[in-house]
């Protein structure tokens, strides 16, 4: 059996696994980024964390690695990624093949969270999906006719960034409205503070010892299932955003089935799913919505290494 590594760089945290060839974990291990050392620390480091893993180099066929940020794909730069000093214009993946002297392929985290979904996942069987990804910030992944949609410069899939309210919050991308803006982790902590301000009644702020930058995403589901009213609004208003953000992508790439995850859907499905539900209902067309699944993703935190084996497992298939 030949073996493909998988890394996933998109988070806190450096994670590495050993796949077999069908993108299956079969061990993994996980350390911490430390970004503020830097893109060339992080990378030495990866470099150590993914050499410990293997044990006979003779039968692994190649390097996946899932990166954030806007992202070549095709040559592996990594355009911009703010929490790693240094990063930008990152050539990922020709430094990846000087040091291991294997194949290597890098994508998109979110990207490739979508296309292990879709392999090994929630979309398992279904040709066309969209992965949408909830959490500090809201991204995702479009599978076409069974293939990872990329776009003309690989950046297809930042669902976060679709206007939703013009007249909404300014997003950290520095437009107006967009669905992470309203309905993201931090969004929905920034919305309930908001609030709160304006004298809203609420355990919330009892709940963070009065101190309002305490309040987070997960506070406000506690407080929900506790039954506080404003932060059961809280999760119908950003239930209700994230049912527009799914219209849309279904007016424009009319998909099978929408898969869902992320720390915020993890944690919090119970209080989003019926007004994701009822405003998909309510707005998109009969016609194009008839048949259409809203499904949570199956693979969690595994996503994106099982996409990042895939994609090295398949292109070197062809």
């Amino acid at each position: 059996m030949d073996y493909t590594l998988a890394i996933d760089l998109g988070g806190t945290n450096i994670r590495v696994a050993l796949c077999d060839d069908a993108g299956h974990i079969l061990k993994q291990q996980t350390h911490p980024t430390n970004a503020r050392q830097g893109a060339e620390d992080v990378f030495a480091r990866l470099v150590a964390y993914t050499r410990a893993l293997a044990n006979d180099w003779s039968r692994v066929r190649g390097i996946g690695l899932a990166a954030p940020g806007p992202l070549d794909p095709w040559r592996g730069i990594i355009h911009q990624a703010p929490n790693i000093p240094g990063i930008d214009g990152f050539e990922m993946q020709t430094r990846l093949e000087k040091e291991f002297h294997i194949p290597a392929r890098v994508g998109n985290d979110a990207n490739l969270a979508a296309l292990g979904e879709h392999r090994l996942g929630a979309g398992r069987g279904v040709a066309d999906m969209i992965y949408i990804t909830i959490s500090t910030g809201i991204g995702g992944g479009i599978i076409a006719h069974n293939q990872l949609f990329l776009g003309a410069r690989g950046f297809a899939g930042e669902i976060g960034h679709q206007t939703i309210d013009a007249y909404g919050p300014v997003c950290n991308c520095g437009s107006v409205g967009c669905l992470e803006a309203l309905a993201s982790g931090p969004a929905i902590a920034r919305a309930t503070r908001d609030e709160i301000f304006k004298g809203r009644e609420s355990k919330i702020l009892g709940m963070v010892n009065n101190v309002p930058g305490a309040i987070t995403a997960s506070v406000v589901s506690q407080a929900a299932r506790a039954g506080d009213k404003l932060a059961r609004r809280m999760f119908e208003r950003a239930g209700f955003y994230i049912g527009l953000g799914l219209v849309s992508l279904l007016h424009n790439f009319d998909t099978q089935l929408f898969v869902l995850g992320g720390g915020v859907v993890i944690h919090s499905w119970d209080l989003l799913e019926q007004p994701i539900r009822t405003t998909f209902a309510k707005y998109a067309m009969a016609s194009m919505r008839a048949g259409v699944r809203i499904a949570q993703a199956e693979l969690g935190d595994d996503a994106g290494l099982v996409g990042a084996a895939a994609l090295v497992n398949e292109q070197m298939s062809k």
